[in-house]
């Protein structure tokens, strides 16, 4: 099990979480739990805020799941960005 750390960008976790499901190569289900259970809350709340449906529909293939969370992480991050 990998957790995103704090201020890793989440372009970051979701490489080293493709190389990891590369080597062990987890059924669909297992992965998808394992990246969105890794994320940090912040970005875990942020995705349920954003799209209701954005977590369930991330299960469906481990490139959407990697694709969906790429995008509201870096929706997030930018957001961020903007506030400071």
């Amino acid at each position: 099990m990998e957790y995103q750390k704090s201020g890793q960008r989440i372009k970051n976790y979701v490489l080293r979480m493709r190389t990891h499901n590369m080597l062990t190569n987890l059924p669909r289900e297992q992965l998808g739990e394992c990246l969105i259970t890794g994320l940090r809350a912040d970005i875990r709340e942020y995705m349920k805020r954003v799209n209701k449906d954005c977590l369930d529909l991330a299960l469906a293939s481990p490139e959407i799941c990697f694709q969906a969370i790429i995008n509201v992480g870096m929706d997030m991050e930018n957001e961020k960005q903007r506030e400071q």
